[in-house]
């Protein structure tokens, strides 16, 4: 039942307050929507400017927070930021920036190191994205960072980075539950499991030890998420919000479609529910009112796009060329004159959502397109 608007306000200012525990803190899938930003009359999305403020909002021990020189960094945007570099061609050792990928690297891994080992989480508690995506998003997140930076990385960061992968890959582990999925808190935290599942997928790309078993259970999971029947989105752990889940299930179902012959992800089944949910998610995604989300655009959608850029690439050929024209202008057309990006609604966070839109912008087709 949605909440009468005044209720869902204070919920969602009480959702929102650090230091409030995940037992004390009121659920609510509705907060308030604020108006709508007037759009731009761009048709292409810039770059270079939300590249170069990337770069300068960049704190001197390598962190980002919310915006410029944030004195409240967190390791979940540090960690999108820096794949952000990544993906557009600063690595850990080629690009113009590359140092500045070095200097998040290395923050992420003093942050995992020091972390209490029998504990998931890699940060401290009340950021804005743990109160968003859950409490362990930092650790989630990481582990994609240091996944994708690693085969870039001179020899001294190797090393380091490579150590740091492996003890995200147990926090994770650890971190499933039986059903599949990696978090219950926070707002929307079908996107937490979403990450988490990016994950440990991109840590055994990297030639991390990771459990088949719970690959597959966690993109069985995501997959679960979409009825065949009803051809409609379990909302209950996204916000309320058909995108989130309709992402989730994308680049789950591509990845399935990917797996290697023999992995548990190659399984009769799982390859049939896969085509299914690429069929009926991949048609949802390319629907106007469903991409926009719950109505205005944060951190969630943003995030979302990213993850359908990267299931649409899978697809490739035309699926991925129109998708990526309707993204381009939509991008385009919510960009700020600064070139930024920044949410609307609960992930507000400038640098998230530049990050997360750069990536987007940076994904490119498969050549082959997923395998028929």
């Amino acid at each position: 039942m949605r909440l009468p608007l005044s209720a869902a306000a204070i919920c969602c200012a009480l959702a929102s307050t650090p230091g409030m525990s995940d037992a004390t803190r009121p659920r609510t899938h509705f907060p308030t929507r604020p108006e709508q930003p007037a759009p731009s009359n761009r048709v292409e999305p810039d770059v270079d400017r939300p590249l170069a403020w990337l770069i300068a909002a960049q704190n001197d021990d390598g962190s980002w927070g919310d915006g410029a020189r944030s004195q409240a960094p967190d390791v979940a945007t540090t960690s999108l930021a820096g794949i952000a570099l990544l993906r557009v061609g600063h690595t850990g050792s080629r690009g113009e920036f590359q140092a500045s990928t070095r200097r998040a690297l290395q923050y992420v891994i003093a942050a995992v190191e020091r972390a209490p080992a029998d504990q998931i989480a890699v940060q401290g508690p009340g950021t804005l994205p743990q109160r968003k995506l859950g409490r362990n998003i930092d650790t989630f997140v990481a582990a994609q960072f240091l996944s994708e930076a690693l085969p870039t990385l001179p020899h001294e960061l190797a090393g380091p980075a490579s150590a740091a992968l492996a003890n995200c890959v147990r926090r994770i582990e650890r971190a499933q539950t039986a059903d599949g999925s990696f978090a219950k808190d926070g707002w929307a935290p079908l996107l937490s499991s979403a990450f988490a599942a990016n994950g440990l997928h991109a840590a055994a790309t990297a030639g991390a030890a990771v459990d088949g078993k719970k690959l597959a259970r966690a993109d069985a999971n995501l997959m679960g998420k979409y009825d065949e029947r009803t051809k409609s989105f379990d909302l209950s752990d996204s916000a309320g919000v058909p995108l989130y889940s309709a992402a989730a299930s994308a680049i789950a179902s591509a990845r399935v479609q990917e797996a290697k012959p023999g992995s548990e992800e190659a399984s009769r089944e799982m390859q049939r529910k896969a085509k299914a949910v690429a069929a009926g998610a991949g048609e949802q995604l390319s629907n106007d009112r469903l991409l926009r989300g719950y109505g205005t655009y944060g951190g969630e959608e943003h995030v979302s796009y990213m993850m359908t850029a990267e299931a649409k690439a899978i697809a490739g050929g035309g699926e991925f060329a129109e998708w990526s024209k309707q993204m381009r202008l939509r991008l385009a057309s919510i960009q700020r004159e600064d070139g930024t990006w920044r949410g609307d609604h609960c992930i507000t966070s400038t640098t998230f959502c530049t990050a997360a839109s750069l990536i987007t912008l940076a994904v490119q087709p498969r050549t082959s397109g997923r395998p028929a």
